[in-house]
């Protein structure tokens, strides 16, 4: 038996993972003046919700469930995926950083942290109450 169960995992991972994004947009908006600079973007999506629906990356087989130990630990191998970012037309400079695009990838991943942040918190929060009233 785990303290956390599998949303407060999710969540952790989530945290990870939209930091890492983060990392990437800001690499691509520091590079905008770059001549030849390729944006690229982090994708974890398709993995993660994989992983939330119990079908993750790795099947391990076992003769007890019990061996391995609570299900839903996969959260922790969810990888994202970096990729080039589409450009149709490219300037002179063969940059491909659209400015517009990038700060409103980055506005709606800091949102998302923020949520999956405001979760986890109201999660401790409510662990820390049981904790209290348990006393």
């Amino acid at each position: 038996m785990t303290i956390f169960d599998h949303t407060m995992q999710l969540l952790n991972r989530t945290l990870d993972l939209r930091q890492a994004r983060q990392r990437v947009i800001a690499s691509n908006i520091a590079n905008e003046e770059t001549p030849g600079y390729r944006a690229t973007d982090f994708n974890f999506q398709d993995s993660l919700q994989a992983a939330q629906r119990g079908r993750g990356p790795v099947t391990l087989a076992v003769t007890q469930g019990h061996h391995i130990g609570p299900r839903g630990e996969g959260f922790q191998q969810v990888v994202g995926k970096l990729s080039d970012v589409p450009a149709e037309d490219l300037p002179l400079d063969a940059n491909s950083v659209n400015i517009e695009l990038e700060m409103a990838k980055m506005s709606s991943n800091a949102g998302q942290y923020n949520a999956a942040a405001t979760i986890m918190a109201i999660r401790f929060r409510q662990l820390m109450g049981a904790i209290r009233e348990g006393r």
